[in-house]
């Protein structure tokens, strides 16, 4: 199960929360070497605002083994801000209906047949949130070959968005999730997921009126 967790309900999840932090600075930090914000283990940056969500899949002991974070584009989006050349249709990193998923990680210590159902959960989560909160495309920068194994092979079908241009060691490309219902049953067939993984508490999930400064 993944919990979205957000500032109305981390005081359910605060174990959960700060380890999705951790998590982060294992894979972005120790890993990828990003040179972004640290504080106690903690990677963090200016995109976990008060409206973030955070897709947390953890176990019963509040350990998060993936995370993915989602931020409305009206209000701060990476892509408008780092990287808008990469987008053909500006519109999308404006618009109440498209939210800009960033920081997917999954623990590179876990089994490999729970990494797999990680990802593949964590693919229903993207479509289960969106369609929650009535959006029509989840955004986001990924290396082309990190989207085409956790997106596209557990059977979304991605938008392309702009050109594949060289960041630092990757290839990576702006791409988008189309939000249907149809994605959703695509991935449930092609993973045999059958019920929902996303856990919303305390009205998590319901459109909020976003606006930007």
């Amino acid at each position: 199960m993944i919990s979205c967790i957000s500032t109305e309900n981390v005081h359910e999840f605060g174990t959960a929360f700060h380890s999705q932090f951790r998590l982060r600075h294992g894979g972005f930090v120790e890993r990828q070497q990003y040179d972004v914000s640290v504080y106690d283990g903690m990677e963090f940056d200016r995109y976990d605002t008060p409206a973030s969500r955070y897709l947390v899949y953890h176990t019963d002991e509040g350990q998060a083994l993936g995370v993915s974070r989602l931020t409305p584009t009206v209000l701060s989006c990476m892509l408008r801000d780092l990287w808008p050349h990469l987008v053909q249709d500006k519109s999308l990193l404006q618009s109440q209906a498209v939210w800009e998923g960033t920081r997917y990680c999954v623990d590179k210590d876990a089994p490999p047949e729970l990494r797999q159902r990680i990802i593949h959960e964590m693919a229903c989560a993207y479509l289960e949130f969106g369609l929650r909160l009535g959006l029509k495309k989840i955004i986001g920068l990924m290396p082309t070959y990190i989207y085409r194994s956790v997106f596209e092979r557990p059977g979304i079908e991605m938008e392309y968005l702009g050109p594949v241009e060289a960041l630092g060691r990757h290839k990576c490309r702006a791409v988008a999730i189309p939000v249907t219902a149809q994605q959703l049953a695509n991935v449930r067939r092609k993973t045999g997921i059958t019920d929902s993984v996303l856990r919303f508490t305390c009205h998590e999930g319901e459109r909020k009126n976003v606006r930007a400064a």
